[in-house]
């Protein structure tokens, strides 16, 4: 107690020294403001796409039962409840605005952020807590405040968590609402992204740690943990519409390089290295570990920070987040994604601060340090700025469809215009205003076929359940190859698509039109004359 009312007392002093608001010097609020304003502007230019568009089709439907029934039965994105619901909500009060719909990202993210900077504070100084605030916003993690998806909120969510419960395991009373903060937090999490449950992990390693050094358990924290653990109650009504995909999510089983291409992503945001790169970064990644671990000790022994050995383990724990991911992805759910394990940012983030402590204790260095994460997130920003430019004038081009093209699709027996591409369909159905392109587009799918190239049925189950409730046209492939002389099709090479392998295999011959989406488009003129055989 003494050792707490001298830092307290040390740190009314740091503060007088400069302007502060609720704690925090200039430079974070700085921080704070260029995160906000980088977001908005990217986010301005940022048309929504991709995953984004499976969100909103479910959550703007006519009502929550409706919504209900949906990931109940036939979901398009296998996230919890949670975050469809506040999307839902949102719609109905907004419209589907693209402002309104990132802004619980962004106010997730800024709340990450300043729970860091006051779970820092607590650590070392105020110049270790500003680094803190400030270093996600070069990671991986930015991305998403502006993105429609769960995870700005679950990074805000998994920061209250882990201030709640520093603040109760630091306190011996008056933790009341710390405790109901920390239950919340966590059940939240859980119900926002199923791979929210490894928030657990740290904050179980943490407490083992307080249990063993006190030798005594803290009721009112495990029935906090435990609260926050039972909202894994209301996964259980979706649990049957998200296992649907599990069965062919990926091509492969999930695999160990997963682990490395996380940490690309969280500390880079760059996951598309090669897998020599990923191995020399699991070495780096190895020696930084080492220099933190180091470094922390060798702080903690000097009593340059107040890091109890529970929050250490706390934050060593949630770095590590990426590897209890992949083992969880390996063998339960046999899937993995980077953004799966991104509440990783805040353990690298703590550590990564604590292991500095020693650089921004000097005030010139310290200086230098926030001058470059400043300058380097502006030019970030900027560059973002220009990409998501970039991106809107070139997709709103390519929803001109030529003449030569237009008038291939209308002299077609259907007059429709054929694709596989999920995205493109959904991008037209939210940015093609009139739907003078969408009429003529139908959507087309493949159970058998998707098998057979990409060794996943995930689109083609994304496309079944859409038939469900979207105004669309959809429709098997083998019916519309049943009769596909004259008919236009959009081949997109590379990547997930398989129609022209599907049209070279079966020897289908087609004739170029022209190029429509940034892809090309072709007439068939003469049908399938066999499938070759496939090489295993």
């Amino acid at each position: 107690m003494h050792e707490a009312l001298i830092t307290e007392a040390g740190e009314g002093k740091q503060q007088k020294r400069g302007l502060h608001v609720a704690g925090m010097p200039l430079w974070a609020i700085a921080f704070l403001v260029l995160t906000v304003v980088v977001s908005l502007a990217i986010g301005h230019y940022w048309l929504i796409n991709g995953d984004d568009l499976l969100e909103i089709w479910c959550d703007r439907v006519g009502s929550l039962g409706q919504l209900l029934h949906i990931q109940r039965t036939s979901p398009l994105v296998i996230d919890p409840f949670f975050y469809h619901g506040l999307t839902f909500v949102g719609i109905r009060l907004f419209g589907v605005k693209p402002f309104f719909l990132r802004l619980p990202s962004l106010v997730g993210f800024l709340v990450m952020q300043v729970c860091l900077f006051y779970f820092v504070r607590r650590i070392a100084s105020v110049q270790v807590a500003v680094f803190a605030l400030a270093f996600p916003m070069v990671t991986g993690g930015f991305i998403y405040t502006v993105e429609i998806r769960p995870y700005g909120v679950l990074l805000g969510l998994f920061g209250l968590a882990m201030l709640s419960w520093q603040t109760a395991t630091r306190r011996e009373e008056h933790r009341a609402l710390a405790l109901v903060v920390l239950a919340l937090s966590i059940a939240a999490a859980i119900n926002s992204q199923y791979y929210g449950v490894l928030l657990m992990l740290p904050l179980c390693a943490g407490e083992a740690v307080r249990v063993w050094k006190r030798r005594r358990v803290d009721v009112p924290m495990l029935l906090s943990l435990g609260a926050g653990l039972a909202g894994m109650v209301f996964l259980l009504p979706f649990m049957k519409g998200a296992a649907e995909f599990r069965s062919h999510y990926k091509a492969d089983n999930v695999p160990y390089q997963s682990i490395t291409q996380t940490y690309n992503f969280l500390v880079l945001g760059q996951s598309t290295f090669s897998q020599q790169a990923n191995h020399l970064l699991a070495i780096l990644l190895g020696v930084l570990v080492a220099f933190v671990l180091w470094s922390s000790i060798r702080e903690r022994r000097d009593k340059a920070i107040r890091l109890p050995e529970a929050e250490f383990v706390f934050l060593l724990t949630l770095a590590a987040l990426p590897i209890f991911a992949y083992l969880l992805g390996h063998f339960v759910t046999h899937a993995m994604e980077s953004r799966y394990a991104l509440g990783a940012v805040l353990g690298i983030t703590g550590l990564l601060s604590i292991a500095l402590v020693t650089v921004l204790r000097n005030r010139i260095a310290c200086s230098l340090v926030f001058a470059l994460l400043f300058a380097w997130f502006t030019w970030n920003g900027m560059m973002g700025v220009r990409a998501a430019r970039s991106y809107r004038d070139q997709s709103v081009a390519a929803m001109v469809v030529p003449p030569k093209v237009m008038a291939a699709i209308m002299a077609s027996p259907t007059q429709m215009l054929y694709t596989q591409d999920i995205d493109l369909v959904g991008f037209l159905a939210f940015h093609d205003a009139d739907a003078k392109v969408l009429q003529h587009v139908a959507l087309v799918y493949s159970v058998d076929e998707e098998m057979r190239w990409n060794h996943s049925e995930t689109d083609s189950r994304i496309v079944e359940n859409l038939k469900s409730f979207a105004p669309y046209t959809i429709l098997p492939y083998e019916a519309v190859m049943k009769e596909p002389v004259g008919r236009v099709f959009v081949l997109t090479h590379g990547g997930w698509n398989w129609i022209d392998k599907a049209f070279a295999n079966g020897q289908v011959t087609a004739e170029p039109v022209g190029e429509a989406f940034g892809a090309e488009v072709v007439r068939v003129v003469q049908p399938s004359v066999g499938q070759r055989q496939l090489v295993p």
